[in-house]
């Protein structure tokens, strides 16, 4: 769905914007904001391009001295509101009522909502918003059933469908929708807002040379006999992102291939119980748990070490890691999960969970050099769609449509008050 860009010559007043997620943040002694996901200040651009002010809802992280590898958050017209977490049983109950409260006097003070998916904190702001008749704006970036229901235990299970009922609910209704997805997540939550679909990833540069020192990568790999350095990332905190399952389908690889490979994940979380998982199954010697880097040029050059990139997820929107893979002619296997399947061939999609396929397709991609040259070809040439010259300036007329959008309802409210002043 197309949407219009009203524009204004001046603005009459500050524009605020509340955004609202439950990331976890960071916050040290001298008041700086860290984010150990992809929140960088350099996300909040597109907003603070189109409004004045910026308050972040997220969910305070325990205190750490760990601040090394994470992402600084904060910055110059960006305010962070730091809540409880509502997202267990217990915490439900003892926060609820006063991470609600607080919530509605943010959206009180604001001219806009922004809620990105999933997010209980996004769900009480939404209702007030609702109430308050404020814009509200929808990050699709994930189905609220998949990570939900597969985050690893009896809670979440049972949680699903809530969430699940919630962000229909709040996609149906706002006034606009981004999507991560080009499909995916449109089929399960429809909305009748004005939309648009743009992935969460910045590929600032593709480098076209980059395919040609892959293609020599992958032919000295094969000449030399070196193993392959099979590469993930994703959070060791659940098991959404199948980390558990590649160990796994590792274990039976090497019973096929012994010396083989080379198993490195990069993400935060404790490491311990895979540690342990990979001792039991043989192949302590061969995996690797490198950790955090902060993201950007880090990340990029943890890749490019990469010779297979795996995403066997349960849930994902449009996973960022897969297309900066790609971008550097990484083969990849990947899950039906989410979006995945707009970004790689078919004939490299397992479904979620099945080991024995995931450990099958692992054999095949390194064993043929073939195959791994034509998935190279195919992920650069997919990644091209998701470069920061193509994607930004979609992201930025989507922000400032919803931005005037927000100032015409600001205005059309200022309007109506007066009115009722003088009527009294």
């Amino acid at each position: 769905m197309s949407y219009n860009v009203i524009r204004f010559k001046a603005k009459s007043a500050l524009m605020k914007l509340l955004y609202c997620h439950d990331n976890f943040y960071l916050k040290n002694e001298d008041e700086t904001v860290y984010s150990a996901g992809q929140f960088a200040y350099k996300y909040w651009e597109p907003f603070l391009n189109n409004f004045d002010q910026l308050t972040v809802v997220g969910r305070a992280f325990p205190k750490t001295n760990s601040y090394r590898k994470h992402n600084v958050s904060s910055g110059d017209q960006v305010s962070f509101e730091l809540c409880p977490n509502i997202n267990t049983p217990l915490g439900l109950i003892k926060y609820r009522t006063q991470v609600s409260n607080h919530l509605a006097k943010l959206v009180a003070q604001s001219d806009a909502v922004i809620i990105r998916a999933v997010s209980d904190i996004g769900w009480l702001a939404y209702c007030h918003a609702k109430r308050m008749n404020k814009p509200i704006a929808m990050e699709m970036a994930a189905c609220a059933w998949d990570s939900t229901w597969n985050h690893g235990n009896l809670a979440g299970k049972i949680y699903a469908p809530i969430r699940y009922i919630r962000d229909k609910i709040i996609t149906k209704n706002a006034d606009y929708v981004l999507y991560v997805t080009k499909n995916f997540l449109q089929n399960r939550y429809p909305t009748k807002a004005q939309t648009t679909n743009i992935s969460n990833v910045r590929l600032h540069k593709i480098d076209d040379a980059f395919m040609d020192i892959r293609i020599r990568r992958i032919k000295d790999e094969f000449e030399t006999d070196k193993p392959c350095i099979i590469g993930l990332i994703g959070s060791m905190g659940n098991k959404i992102k199948g980390i558990e399952d590649t160990l796994k389908a590792l274990s039976i690889v090497h019973k096929k291939m012994p010396h083989s490979f080379i198993f490195r994940q990069l993400g935060p979380g404790d490491s311990a119980p895979y540690k342990k998982l990979a001792k039991k199954y043989g192949i302590e010697d061969i995996v690797h748990f490198d950790g955090m880097l902060q993201t950007g040029d880090k990340v990029f050059e943890w890749l490019k070490g990469i010779d297979l990139y795996l995403q066997p997820s349960y849930q994902e929107g449009l996973p960022r890691a897969t297309i900066e893979a790609m971008s550097l002619g990484c083969p990849v296997i990947g899950s039906t999960a989410g979006g995945i399947p707009e970004l790689i061939d078919n004939k490299w999609l397992i479904a979620p969970g099945n080991v024995k396929h995931l450990a099958h397709l692992i054999i095949k991609m390194t064993r043929s050099l073939e195959d791994q040259i034509e998935a190279s070809g195919h992920n650069v040439t997919n990644s091209l769609s998701y470069s920061h010259q193509i994607l930004e300036p979609r992201r930025q007329n989507f922000w400032e449509a919803f931005s005037n959008f927000s100032r015409q309802n600001k205005k059309m409210t200022l309007k109506s008050s007066s009115k009722d002043c003088v009527s009294k």
